[in-house]
């Protein structure tokens, strides 16, 4: 997803005839707001999972509190690995 990301803003940056830059503009924002929704999903379903599973089987976890530390969950996990 990141990577169509970048290739529709190099597309549309690159394109020296203007001839489809209002179509690029269009997938530029089309894939900024599926990357969020998607962020978005996942971070809730994640918060419900860890909260009713993980929680619940591990003793030494606690549950979250908010998204947004499921969301530096993702992030950290991403940079670890």
């Amino acid at each position: 997803m990141i990577k169509d990301l970048c290739r529709a803003g190099v597309e549309c940056m690159t394109d020296m005839s203007g001839s489809r830059k209002k179509d690029m503009y269009r997938d530029v924002v089309a894939s900024i707001i599926a990357l969020l929704l998607s962020i978005l999903i996942v971070a809730f379903i994640g918060k419900y999972l860890w909260n009713t599973t993980v929680a619940e089987l591990f003793t030494f976890v606690r549950p979250v509190q908010s998204v947004w530390q499921i969301i530096g969950l993702m992030l950290f996990m991403s940079l670890v690995k």
